[in-house]
């Protein structure tokens, strides 16, 4: 059944868009868009992580020079 259909029917978009065309230039900047906003995220979670860190190893510092009891 689906071999009687064109295939630029089931092509999708992004195979088939012109580099000229508004939908292509769309969908190119749909993906720089996406890109930076993944990195954006991977730079927040690794600003947590770091923020972790620097925090016990301040704790430990500030324990250390404690006494145990």
């Amino acid at each position: 059944m689906l071999s009687a259909f064109p295939s630029s029917i089931l092509a999708c978009a992004t195979c088939m868009a012109d580099k000229g065309s508004l939908v292509g230039q769309a969908q190119g900047f749909a993906i720089l868009f996406m890109l930076v906003l993944l990195a954006f995220m991977f730079a927040c979670a690794a600003g947590i992580v770091i923020t972790f860190v620097l925090r016990q190893r301040r704790h430990q510092r500030m324990h250390a020079d404690t006494p145990a009891v």
